[in-house]
């Protein structure tokens, strides 16, 4: 191995990560009761929201690309391209934050 340390991370949470596509159908088909009450087409958080869960396995993708950074030795590089599903969850809770204190 190249880094050991980036190498054990990196896999760590790849093996997270795609662990997690396990639940993402049941949970894709359950973004659908965001829209359930009769004025939750009105808010663009929802819309939002959905999108964001609906582009998840993309993010996923991208994050199984750090292994490109890793094998031509750009370590850092690798560590922030595996980390990039963090973004996602991060998304996800600023929307929901912002959705509670102002209702858009």
């Amino acid at each position: 191995m190249k880094n050991a340390k980036v190498a054990y991370s990196l896999f760590f949470f790849n093996a997270v990560y795609l662990i997690t596509l396990l639940g993402y159908p049941v949970v894709l088909m359950l973004c659908v009761f965001m829209f359930d009450a009769p004025t939750s087409h009105d808010y663009v958080s929802n819309y939002i929201t959905v999108y964001i869960m609906a582009s998840y396995p993309v993010a996923v993708l991208l994050s199984l690309s750090c292994w490109i950074f890793y094998h031509v030795r750009k370590f850092k590089w690798a560590l922030v391209v595996g980390n990039l599903l963090l973004f996602w969850v991060a998304a996800i809770i600023l929307v929901g934050i912002a959705s509670s204190i102002v209702s858009f």
